[in-house]
């Protein structure tokens, strides 16, 4: 009766997570929108939840969430103390290990090996990728971005306390690339790499107190 529910709560929340995608049109101004957060946080939990569980249907759950929301871990390098950089989980780790834990019950394993067939999603098998950051009281934090030379490109920040977060996106020769501009509750700035294509993102915090924040990019 247990395996029952748990298989119900777990469909009606990836039925959530599929019925919830908003159209082409809300994501005009910003390529990751507060819904594609929302998934990709959800199925951190879940994901950290089923591994300590060695329960294998969760980390099915958290892996499609995951690949909904569209959202990969960032590969950035953060100028930081590693315990201000929240560890994430992946969904292709996630489904690897179920697959292990599932290795009795084969119309799971079906499930498991289907859903780690990487699809693409928006033109790209690796989607904007995002990472949990919590900052210090006035802290600052460079975050070090490669890009290739004339490629498009974006970084933003979402965070409960937006107005305490600043950022600035820098060249090679520390000039500004972009103005950071406010977008659906998320501040959000974007650029074409030049020559050098490196850039360095400086975040700050103004609060006296701490923040945590999750910065995207592609």
């Amino acid at each position: 009766m247990i395996k029952s529910s748990k298989r119900l709560l777990l469909l009606c929340l990836l039925s959530w997570a599929a019925a919830s995608v908003p159209p082409a049109l809300a994501q005009a101004t910003s390529p990751v929108t507060p819904l594609m957060l929302q998934q990709w946080r959800l199925g951190q939990e879940l994901g950290r939840y089923g591994l300590a569980q060695n329960d294998p249907y969760v980390l099915l759950a958290a892996a499609r969430l995951q690949r909904q929301s569209g959202m990969q871990p960032s590969r950035a390098r953060v100028e930081a103390d590693q315990k201000d950089v929240v560890a994430q989980t992946d969904a292709a780790g996630l489904l690897a290990q179920a697959k292990t834990l599932a290795k009795d019950q084969p119309e799971l394993l079906a499930l498991i090996e289907e859903s780690m067939v990487v699809r693409r999603r928006r033109g790209t098998v690796i989607g904007p990728q995002v990472q949990p950051l919590l900052m210090g009281a006035r802290d600052t934090k460079p975050i070090l971005l490669s890009y290739k030379p004339g490629q498009k490109a974006f970084f933003g920040v979402s965070s409960d306390r937006m107005q305490d977060i600043d950022f600035t996106v820098q060249g090679a020769r520390e000039e500004r690339l972009c103005e950071p501009a406010v977008a659906g509750g998320e501040k959000f700035c974007e650029w074409v790499s030049g020559t050098p294509a490196d850039v360095k993102v400086v975040v700050t915090n103004r609060s006296a107190q701490a923040v945590m924040l999750t910065f995207f990019h592609d």
